[in-house]
């Protein structure tokens, strides 16, 4: 087993002990907290397989951006934070019994087949190759996904500020 395997493995239980603590804490924002912990966990894996601009997407958009924003909004809620979600465990029972009747039927199937080997797997970055596709061939529609974002993010701007919703909230009563 090489250091590459170890760290994989590290990572996968991480991830699954961190979602388990997303799914199953009665607070919120330690919740939050170990969802950062996933999300950092499978940057790793993804990391781990080769996949480093997935990786790094993961760490900037999910990571860096979401949690962040989950975090805020977690401690700018009233007493949110204070809240307790899990009310009893009773009702966990029965998708806590089908997920285990889930979990060995597929071990079942996925120990029945039959997987390929490979002995010395190649990890080779591909950031590279999807830089190169952005800036030549794929440059173009690039820009205007951009532009098609800038353009909603715009429009929700607009919509959301508080004189847009007074003129538009009135005119609709009054034309009633």
């Amino acid at each position: 087993m090489q250091i590459i395997d170890i760290f994989a493995l590290v990572a996968g239980l991480l991830a699954v002990l961190s979602s388990s603590l997303v799914a199953f804490h009665p607070n919120i924002l330690y919740a939050a907290i170990a969802l950062t912990f996933s999300l950092l966990s499978v940057a790793g894996l993804y990391a781990v397989l080769g996949a480093d601009f997935i990786a790094g997407v993961q760490l900037i958009i999910y990571v860096g951006g979401i949690i962040v924003v989950i975090l805020f909004a977690i401690m700018m809620s009233e007493n949110i934070y204070r809240a307790r979600f899990v009310d009893n465990a009773k009702r966990f029972l029965a998708p806590l019994i089908f997920c285990g009747l889930l979990f060995f039927v597929l071990m079942k199937l996925i120990s029945k087949a039959s997987f390929p080997l490979v002995q010395n797997p190649q990890r080779l970055p591909i950031s590279d190759a999807i830089g190169q596709a952005l800036t030549t061939a794929y440059a173009l529609p690039f820009e205007y996904i951009a532009l098609l974002l800038l353009a909603g993010l715009v429009g929700a701007v607009i919509i959301a500020r508080p004189e847009y919703k007074e003129t538009h909230y009135e005119d609709d009563g009054a034309s009633k």
